[in-house]
């Protein structure tokens, strides 16, 4: 019988597998009794199989528990056809083999049974390099080319159901590895795990390879793909990284390494084993001929700790080691050339321990380590026992005062002293509780008092016990009432939780190398549920501290300080409950944790500088908080920004004179998983090949344009050609032709001048705002259109955040990545609007009735959609959007547009006035566009700023002249207010009539006649008729125009003698004084506000607003727009001039982080002149 090969470009080649049958299936005739080169366990750990590179065949083993292992009998060895050279990889699920071949291009799936059926994949994978792996649904994932596919497993078929892009920012993707649940990719710095079931990263973590990255392999074969030479594991909350010879052991959601190793021999295995309740990292070397077998231990926690080489316990029973499966605990290799498994647990590992272990075993499952990091699994804060916790938080178990009396012993000389012994797991020690209060014996005399009693006691003291010596105690004070309810257990490293009423937990801890008990961890809940669903434990929030201080708990806060500490000096709890902590001490504002604040700023800083590889994402801790701290503590903003203020990459510190990027070019090392649709993938292929033929239309029109640009030329062209047939040069004349149509091709595909761009030194720099633009993952989809969560550079767009390279670097990716496409699409959409209203309210017959109306509602439809992401800013916060002069001028425009446009559809006509200020107010929308360009924005920056400034100086010389205004009225008004115009009053100086000109008649002669002629007054004869008119008149008179108050001539009159002295009076204080002043804090106003620092507000602004009400929510998340880490690069001599700048203007201080700056300073070889004037 024949099997089928399917090749990847679909076509079936007609091969013919022979099938060997073995009956009885001898264990020990497995591949004809030749070596096995590949082990492969299914999930479940139930099927292995089997595959032998010198018999050219696979087999299948069935695994059980109590029973030998054993080839199954139901299937037949599988022949290898002659066209697969070798298996590169094998991986089953039950008794579904997958297994590529040829370098991995070629995939072939089939089912292990007697007829070795194979399977089709439907649709036939890309022939290009796979990974393959089986998840414990039976589903497969194969990744190939940048894409990750799952396919749905059936027996005769396996269909696509999903598929996957991978792609990152700036091609930093250096391996992939896939297994049950999650995404393992790995670039040069960081390894990011996401989940396979929600295509969303959990985390990154940083790396510290020293090994080179290169696509080569050990014999300078580039046809390997490097994620070849990377191995992931994962067990339980460890995580291993192997590159080459190096080994990186990560706590899951701690970013930094635990441990690394070197190992001797690159072509190593590792794996997670578990050996006497103690976890360590596995290395074994794969079997090959003649070789000797290395099987090595490694503590994971303790770097001084020297590996154990346990291949002797292996060699005692002749097991020759292949595979391990953590989950099983098993071992599979051959014994005796048989293949066969052994169970770790099974083994003689006393021997082995019994020189390592530690005199104290105070830790029930880390017997042996003497570790530099204190108890690291089941530490009471980096890996919480949740189950106790959660169990300890159930209230059918809590106990009243009654239960608890009758749970204490008092067989203790004091009879006002009652005790609790609770044993540690491991029965060595024993935790003693002290209960001390006369008024406790009451709870048996005379329980129905107890309602008239205040205080029934206290959980006087803590105290450890090994046998009967006593080795240290720790003082509670904890007051207890008849409504207090207790509870308490030992968690698995021996740490005593106590739960104190139905939401009070405390967690003691004995350290046994300081002989002492330490609160690790502390929460007071008095309002709201305790969550304990994540996979650290919750932290005490701003409202519980409010609610501590609020009842007077003074041991409460003591305690809490001391488990603050202890969080802090352990960088694993730092790095987990850091960010969460710091913002709630910062936003309770308490003096209390005013130095735990500082504490914590100065750990995560002091930790960068020591290992900037290792520890730059502490950062993240600080930059979090980052907007409280701004608000209520700003000088650790300042600080931050003088210690933090240049940074090269750890990893990358060399000059660079590679590439074309140009300089602040802004990049990331992030990675993107999307989804692939089908319909959107023709699109964008649809799109580019639009691009390109634009493309080349546009490149045949320039050659074109130049050909004709060339005619002049043709004649001596003709000339030439002439001369070289004379001179018997004919064979030249077809390369003086190819030469004149080859000039404009030239010229269009080369570079400008035909110059090649010079490549400048650069140095590549990492800005410190760890996780600054991040969004939360969780989210609402419809909550996050009116309420969209903000990120920590949206609530920071202050001018401290701009006011060096890093906050600007920020501001440029976020720009390039997606800032400027939506702008100029605001823009675009904007000029449409502002477009069919202008020609809409055009005066001119030349636009038809039908035309004006279908522009009207254009413009209507622009206005409200517009209108609809005003709304959105101003739910999302009243407050801020007011305050913003930009919303106001956006407001104004869309609205009185839009209102002006159905005015016109309803009412057919407009008022002019109402046209004229809605084009005033759109002329100015489309001006403010120009802000975001660093060309006009500064002007904008500098006109807004300043007017800010001197907005109180305004508005108290507006009252000055609402003032004189006022007086003015008063003094000069006419007695009639009603109508002065038409009622002549001589006896009113100020009536118009009297003010106006008047003028006599005159003879032929010369002579004055009796008869006088008066101007007919108009309402500008006296303007201070009402008092707007006389605000007019008043600024009027402010401006230099004096006519409003000429008619009046001076007279020896009371009023007249006020009018002038009041004329006098504002001439000197408003005209003079104040506008000379005004004038001055201009001045100092716009020297201030000359900062480039404010146009990068500005834009910061801009791109804010994008991102919360243009970007989808699920845009939000995407890594490569907001990345966790950015990375800039710099032009040498460009960044050579702005430290000049920086060290002239007192912003390089050399004590802020002396080593980076002295690093930075040799490298751009700046002069030694210029360091000496550094602070």
């Amino acid at each position: 019988m024949g099997d089928e090969i399917i090749p990847i470009d679909g076509k079936q080649d007609d091969v013919d597998n022979e099938i060997v049958p073995h009956n009885p299936r001898d264990p020990h005739n497995a591949h004809n009794g030749k070596q096995v080169s590949l082990v492969s366990l299914s999930l479940n750990g139930k099927y292995v199989v089997t595959y032998s590179e010198d018999d050219k065949s696979i087999e299948g083993w069935i695994v059980e528990n109590s029973e030998p292992i054993l080839l199954d009998p139901e299937a037949n060895v599988y022949k290898l056809p002659e066209v697969v050279n070798f298996i590169t990889e094998l991986k089953v699920n039950d008794k579904i083999v997958c297994y590529t071949y040829s370098d991995s291009n070629n995939i072939n799936i089939f089912e292990m049974s007697t007829k070795n059926q194979q399977i089709k994949v439907n649709p036939p994978p890309e022939n290009l390099e796979f990974k393959i792996n089986f998840k414990k649904d039976g589903n497969l994932i194969i990744f190939n080319n940048d894409k990750i596919s799952i396919y749905h497993s059936a027996h005769d078929k396996i269909s696509l159901m999903s598929s996957h892009r991978l792609s990152s920012y700036n091609e930093v993707i250096t391996g992939v590895s896939i297994d049950d649940n999650n995404i393992w990719i790995i670039s040069p710095h960081y390894l990011f795990h996401w989940d396979l079931e929600k295509f969303q990263l959990k985390f990154s973590y940083s790396l510290r390879f020293t090994t080179t990255y290169t696509d080569e392999d050990d014999e300078g074969d580039k046809s390997k793909n490097i994620d070849k030479k990377f191995t992931v594991i994962h067990k339980e909350s460890l995580i291993g990284v192997k590159y080459c010879n190096e080994i990186a052991i990560f706590l899951e959601n701690v970013h930094f390494p635990i441990r690394n190793i070197q190992l001797k021999d690159t072509d190593t295995k590792i794996e997670f084993c578990e050996v006497q309740n103690n976890d360590y990292l596995l290395a074994f070397n794969l079997p090959k001929k003649d070789e000797k077998k290395n099987i090595v231990l490694y503590n994971i926690n303790d770097i001084n700790k020297q590996p154990i080489d346990v291949s002797m316990i292996f060699n005692e029973n002749k097991f020759i080691l292949y595979e391990y499966n953590s989950e099983s605990k098993k071992a599979f290799g051959l014994v005796d050339g048989k293949f066969s498994y052994i169970n770790l647990l099974d083994l003689n590992w006393h021997e082995f321990f019994e020189s390592h272990k530690d005199d104290d075993d105070l830790v029930g499952w880390n017997d042996y380590l003497g570790q530099t990091f204190k108890y690291y699994y089941n530490d009471t804060l980096a890996i919480p026992d949740m189950e106790n916790i959660k169990s300890l938080h159930s209230p059918s178990k809590s106990k009243n005062m009654k239960e608890i009396r009758s749970l204490f012993s008092d067989e203790y000389e004091n009879k006002n002293i009652a005790t609790k012994d609770i044993n540690f797991n491991n029965q060595k020690y024993k935790w003693r509780i002290e209960l001390k209060n006369y008024k406790l014996d009451k709870l048996v005399e005379n329980p129905d008092e107890l309602g008239y009693l205040d205080e029934l006691g206290k959980l006087d003291k803590l105290s450890v016990y090994s046998d009967k010596e006593f080795l240290c105690s720790k003082d509670l004070g904890i007051k207890l009432t008849e409504f207090t309810r207790l509870n308490w257990k030992i968690l698995n490293n021996n740490a005593l939780a106590l739960r104190l009423n139905y939401d009070n937990i405390i967690i003691y801890e004995y350290d046994i190398h300081n002989k002492c008990i330490k609160t690790q961890y502390l929460l007071y809940k008095k309002e709201g549920l305790i969550d304990f669903s994540g996979p650290i434990l919750p932290m005490i929030d701003t409202k519980d501290i409010a609610n501590l201080k609020k009842d007077n708990h003074k041991q409460y806060f003591t305690q809490l300080s001391e488990s603050i500490v202890s969080i802090i000096e352990d960088e694993r709890c730092l790095a987990k409950y850091g960010p969460t902590l710091l913002s709630n001490l910062v936003k309770s504002a308490d003096p209390k944790f005013t130095r735990n604040i500082e504490d914590i700023y100065n750990k995560c800083i002091k930790l960068v500088k020591e290992d900037p590889k290792r520890n730059m994402k502490f950062l993240n801790i600080i930059t979090s908080s980052m907007n409280d701290l701004y608000k209520k503590y700003p000088d650790y903003i300042l600080k931050f920004n003088s210690e933090m203020f240049m940074i090269l990459d750890p990893f990358n510190e060399r000059i660079h004179s590679d590439g074309d990027y140009s300089h602040f070019c802004t990049l990331c090392d992030e990675v993107e998983i999307r989804k692939i649709d089908q319909s959107i993938k023709n699109i964008i292929k649809s799109i580019k090949l639009i691009i390109e033929l634009i493309k080349l239309i546009i490149a045949t029109i320039l050659y074109l344009a130049i050909l004709i640009l060339l005619l002049p030329f043709i004649p001596f062209i003709i000339i030439l050609m002439i001369i070289c047939l004379i001179m018997g040069l004919g064979e030249m004349i077809p390369f003086l032709s190819i030469f004149l149509l080859a000039i404009p091709y030239y010229i269009v595909t080369s570079k400008p001048f035909n110059m090649e761009k010079q490549r400048k030194q650069q140095i590549v720099l990492i800005i410190p705002y760890i996780d600054y633009s991040r969004y939360p993952l969780e989210y609402s989809f419809w909550k996050e259109i009116f309420y969209p969560q903000s990120s920590v550079f949206v609530n920071t767009c202050k001018k401290e955040f701009y006011s060096n390279w890093n906050g600007e670097a920020i501001i440029n990716f976020k720009w390039k990545a997606f800032g400027r496409i939506y702008y100029f699409i605001i823009w675009s959409i904007f000029m449409v609007f502002l477009v069919c209203f202008t020609i809409a309210s055009y005066p001119t017959n030349s636009i038809t009735q039908k035309v004006r109306i279908s522009l009207y509602q254009t413009s209507i439809a622009f206005g409200f959609f517009h209108l609809i992401f005003e709304l959105r800013q101003f739910i999302w916060n009243p407050r801020k959007y007011f305050s913003s002069i930009w919303n106001l001028f956006d407001l104004s425009a869309y609205l009185s547009a839009t209102i002006a446009s159905i005015y016109w559809i309803k009412y057919d006509d407009i008022p002019d006035w109402a046209l004229s200020i809605t084009c005033i107010l759109l002329d100015l929308k489309f001006l403010l566009f120009f802000r975001i360009f660093e060309y006009f924005g500064i002007y904008f920056a500098i006109i807004f700023g300043v007017a800010k400034r001197v907005f109180s100086f305004l508005l108290v010389l507006a009252i000055i002249i609402a003032s004189f205004a006022h007086g003015f009225f008063l003094l000069l008004h006419p007695r009639n207010l009603l109508d002065s115009l038409n009622e002549q009053n001589p006896n009113d100086s100020n009536n118009p009539w009297t003010l106006s000109n008047t003028y006599n008649q005159v003879d032929e002669n010369g002579n004055i006649l009796n008869e006088t002629l008066i101007q007919v007054p108009s309402e500008n004869t006296n303007l201070f008729y009402s008092y707007p008119t006389s605000l007019l008149a008043t600024y009027l008179f402010l401006t230099g125009n004096q006519n409003s108050l000429s008619p009046w001539a001076p007279k020896p009159t009371t009023e007249n003698t006020i009018l002038f002295i009041l004329m006098a009076v504002f001439s000197f204080l408003i005209v003079i004084y104040l506008m000379n002043l005004f004038i001055g804090l201009l001045n100092m106003a716009i020297e201030k506000d000359n900062d480039r620092a404010l146009y990068l507000v500005q834009k910061a602004e801009v791109i804010a607003e994008i991102e919360l009400f243009y970007l989808l929510p699920h845009q939000r998340r995407w890594r490569s727009w907001f990345p966790e880490v950015i990375y800039c690069r710099v032009d040498v001599e460009k960044t050579r001039i702005y430290i000049k700048e920086a060290i002239k203007k007192g912003k390089w201080n050399m004590d802020d982080w002396p080593e980076m700056k002295h690093k930075i300073l040799k490298r751009l070889s700046v002069d030694d002149a210029i360091i000496d004037l550094a602070v």
